[in-house]
């Protein structure tokens, strides 16, 4: 029996509760940077080196390592799978489904909230089998995450899916990071210049107010400084960036007049700023946008 768990935390606090079988984290972020359907491990390696500051050949050897231990899980007796209610767990699970889909027994422990040491004996108990209708959603579902026109998304959003909760609601939480109809932003962006307001904020202000309540990005501290270091290195930049000394030094944002103008909506964030980024297999460029409508609730092409 093998575990299959996302994230160290929890993988290491199932291993001290003795449970039987091997504890393995996947160590990916399949919710962040490019994911096309033949994305291979280079391209995702120098992306999470140059997005967290990590050495390349570190990244590159995880992931090699990682690929060999999925595919001998395939020989073992039981595959379980640990994840969560939110787009990281999410977009990791699809890939994970689609991978051990025809494995001969393949489960999960799929919960709405965060797992803790406490409770990790009784979810492993409960845990269900994943039934030939999941997995088929399942496939479906990675398959429009990873397609380069993303409007293959839309369909998860219209449909309620009775087979795999959490599924809709995910994804619709993915498909509104795309640039908005209103003023260019995606989710993830708005949600940080709103929270900074007028005024500047301390990173660990900013982060504690990021994603408070469910329907969850699931994102960590370093994928959100990430995308705020972003926002501050713009050619047209939304924010101001400095740091103080100290240990750990702290890193303050406010806002620029480029970002209220764009929060009035009187200027569009992709017209100041060609874009330049993944959202599963979808390639934002300045040639190649796809909007959210959050009145209609779908993905559209942008003329």
């Amino acid at each position: 029996m093998i575990h299959i768990h996302n994230g160290d935390v929890v993988a290491e606090a199932a291993r001290r509760t003795g449970m039987s079988g091997e504890h393995v984290s996947f160590r990916e972020a399949l919710a962040t940077g490019p994911v096309p359907r033949d994305v291979d491990i280079e391209t995702r390696a120098r992306f999470l080196s140059d997005a967290h500051q990590d050495h390349l050949l570190r990244v590159r050897n995880t992931l090699l390592s990682q690929e060999r231990v999925l595919d001998e899980a395939m020989h073992q007796d039981e595959v379980v799978l640990w994840f969560e209610h939110d787009l990281f767990c999410l977009a990791n699970l699809l890939k994970m489904l689609d991978r051990f889909g025809s494995h001969r027994r393949l489960t999960l422990v799929w919960c709405p909230e965060p797992l803790s040491s406490e409770d990790l004996v009784m979810r492993f108990d409960s845990r269900g089998a994943v039934t030939p209708a999941m997995i088929k959603i399942a496939r479906e579902a990675w398959s429009a995450y990873t397609s380069p026109d993303p409007t293959a998304l839309n369909r998860f959003i219209r449909e309620e899916w009775r087979d795999f909760p959490f599924l809709r609601d995910g994804l619709t939480l993915h498909a509104s990071r795309f640039p908005s109809t209103l003023n260019g932003l995606g989710v993830v962006e708005q949600r940080l210049l709103d929270i900074i307001g007028i005024g500047s904020g301390d990173f660990h202000y900013i982060f504690g107010r990021f994603d408070p309540a469910p329907p969850r990005l699931g994102f960590g501290d370093a994928e959100v400084m990430r995308v705020l270091q972003v926002l501050s290195s713009l050619a047209v930049p939304l924010l101001t960036m400095w740091e103080e000394p100290g240990t750990p030094p702290k890193a303050f944002f406010a806002r620029t007049p480029a970002a209220e103008n764009v929060l009035r909506g009187e200027v569009d964030y992709l017209a100041v700023n060609d874009p330049d980024y993944w959202l599963g297999g979808a390639h934002i460029t300045k040639e190649n946008i796809w909007r959210w409508d959050a009145d209609r609730r779908e993905i559209i092409a942008s003329s």
